[in-house]
């Protein structure tokens, strides 16, 4: 069976309960990804292959641009914290949340279910729109529609960063274990159901012990007067986002409200931070291909990659990979429909697991 992930997100009321080991968790993360990415930026192949290796096995965009230009200039979390999270916080002191959260009881469990659960389609209903090519606007629709959501479910007008962060991540996650299936985990007392097993999308499609590998097949380095018109052309792209951040702060009501607190000015800079085409001292294109252990050849794509100084980085805004979140063996693939019918049986295995752990506990 394919190898599965933890689930990243998780339920409001556990939030005193896993802060602790969810922090250690990601620390450790960070630190093998800054190592490895270190390692294979110095490739331009490395850096395309990463890149769509991340999208491939677990239809997984929004970590793969960790790659990417966007993350030359600042930590990808922050940039996401500052330009689409920070226009909707709304943590202070005054701001009550629901008085079932922090609970962990059934309440809580309930409506946080349901919401995750809902928020779960607009983030299928993205993929599908988007293929998390264009971050812009799937960003933009997720966070505008998760805060109209909260206030539904939960009643209230409270968000901070670690909820967003949670619910978005939980998707990305449940999206992940769709396509791949999970493996039945049980935990230290040999009888309650951590993750029950289920049979991915992928399993469906190519077969239970599929496996996918991703790797250039050619490079094109493209020519220093290519190079000064690719980086002319990259600004250009990039132009709507740099130069209405100001104005679109403006619209957010985002302000300076002090030293600590500079939320107008991280939401300008995030955006700002995108241009680095003064730094490009390469160009080149590397032609990826998915390939089935047999051979047979299930997706192709051309990625753009940039390089400034001694490394790599993906030109997210140049590389079309929407054909990648709709892999298929010529007879099925992926489609939106699939994915929430398998949303469906996920659920129920879930439930099943649930009603078995109750009735252990009894």
């Amino acid at each position: 069976m394919a190898e599965t992930k933890e689930k990243k997100g998780f339920k409001a009321g556990l939030y005193a309960v896993i802060a602790g080991v969810l922090v250690a968790a990601i620390l450790v993360g960070l630190t093998v990804f800054a190592f490895t990415t270190r390692y294979n930026a110095f490739k331009p192949e490395k850096i395309a292959t990463e890149y769509i290796d991340t999208i491939v096995q677990s239809g997984d965009g929004y970590n793969a641009y960790k790659y990417s230009l966007v993350s030359k200039n600042q930590k990808y979390g922050n940039f996401i914290i500052n330009t689409y999270m920070a226009p909707y916080v709304n943590d202070g002191d005054d701001v009550k949340q629901a008085d079932f959260v922090g609970k962990g009881n059934a309440e809580e469990n309930k409506k946080s279910n349901k919401l995750y659960s809902d928020m779960f389609q607009k983030y299928a209903e993205l993929v599908d729109k988007y293929g998390l090519d264009d971050y812009n606007d799937v960003f933009t629709e997720y966070f505008a529609a998760l805060k109209t959501e909260r206030e539904t479910v939960y009643g209230d007008k409270y968000m901070d960063t670690e909820f967003m962060f949670s619910v978005f991540e939980s998707n990305v996650a449940t999206y992940g274990d769709l396509l791949k299936g999970t493996e039945k985990k049980i935990a230290d007392d040999n009888k309650t159901i951590l993750t029950p097993e289920t049979e991915g999308l992928y399993q469906k499609i190519f077969g239970k012990d599929y496996k996918l590998t991703v790797s250039v097949k050619d490079t094109k380095a493209l020519s220093d007067a290519e190079v000064k018109t690719y980086a002319e052309e990259y600004k250009k792209r990039i132009a709507p986002l740099v130069d209405d951040a100001e104005k679109r702060a403006d619209q957010f009501g985002l302000k300076d409200v002090d030293k600590k607190h500079q939320n107008k000015t991280n939401y300008i800079n995030g955006y700002k931070n995108l241009d680095s085409s003064d730094k490009f001292n390469a160009v080149s294109i590397c032609t990826a291909e998915v390939k089935l252990e047999n051979g047979t050849t299930v997706g192709e794509v051309q990625v753009y990659v940039v390089k400034i100084g001694n490394s790599w980085y993906v030109d997210d805004t140049n590389t079309d990979t929407s054909s990648l979140y709709k892999l298929g063996d010529g007879t099925n693939s992926v489609t939106p429909e699939a994915i929430l019918q398998q949303k469906a049986v996920y659920d129920k295995a879930k439930a099943d697991a649930d009603a078995a752990n109750a009735k252990n506990e009894k």
